[in-house]
């Protein structure tokens, strides 16, 4: 790739996991919001460790400058994805009662 080239998907990666980590802090604080009122345990501050993980991913993908065959940046997003499903789930049938 050429150097703008190499700018502009740097950047691009930064904005999209950005956007991610964002939509992540909103179910953060809902999970938050939901312990707070309920008074029953929704481990909300665990919904921080996908941002990390993501961001640090996307950090990761920037310096070494390809998203193919990165095995710390694929880590990082798998155990991130992993987090926010399990996260995610858990915080469903917390508030739905498992209905």
């Amino acid at each position: 790739m050429t150097d703008p080239q190499l700018l502009l998907a740097n950047v691009l990666t930064l904005y999209t996991w950005g956007g991610i980590s964002v939509l992540l802090f909103f179910l953060f604080a809902i999970a938050r919001f939901f312990e707070r009122k309920s008074s029953r345990r929704s481990y909300y501050p665990l919904f921080s460790l996908p941002i990390v993980l993501f961001m640090g991913s996307a950090i990761r993908y920037i310096l070494v400058g390809d998203f193919v065959g990165d095995p710390w940046g694929d880590l990082g997003r798998v155990l991130g994805g992993l987090l926010v499903c399990g996260l995610g789930l858990y915080l469903l049938n917390l508030m739905t009662g498992g209905r």
